[in-house]
């Protein structure tokens, strides 16, 4: 019995002593095309080509309450855009930035008056005032 025991828990941690399933290895080491000897390793560096893109999308829906958007463009190490957002005061806060090797670089802005509702008279007496769930 004590031998049938200890055969299977030998098979078992032979079993549990080899790899299982496909082995993960750092990438072996190549040059990206055009590239210096010796690199970082950096996905970036696989590539080869540059970050160029674009993309925007808008949000607008008048039930909820929502209008915000982004708009972003892409030209190799530079990013330049602008996104907006209807705020609770009714103002459009609007971000115009770039970012680059220099770090990002916003500019903030606001269209529009900011409003807000009148108090109601039972305000300061313990009335049904303030956020409602």
């Amino acid at each position: 019995m004590i031998r049938k025991v200890l055969l299977l828990a030998m098979m078992l941690i032979g079993i549990r002593g080899e790899p299982q399933g496909p082995s993960y290895l750092p990438p072996s080491v190549s040059r990206p095309p055009g590239g210096a000897p010796g690199g970082t390793g950096h996905p970036d560096e696989w590539a080869g080509d540059p970050a160029n893109y674009e993309f925007s999308y808008e949000v607008q829906d008048a039930v909820a309450g929502l209008d915000f958007g982004h708009r972003e463009n892409r030209k190799d190490q530079e990013a330049t855009g602008t996104y907006h957002v209807l705020l609770p005061d009714g103002r459009t806060q609007i971000v115009d930035y770039v970012a680059d090797n220099a770090g990002y670089r916003p500019n903030v802005r606001y269209e529009g008056t900011a409003t807000y509702p009148a108090p109601s008279p039972s305000a300061g007496t313990g009335g049904d005032d303030g956020y409602r769930y």
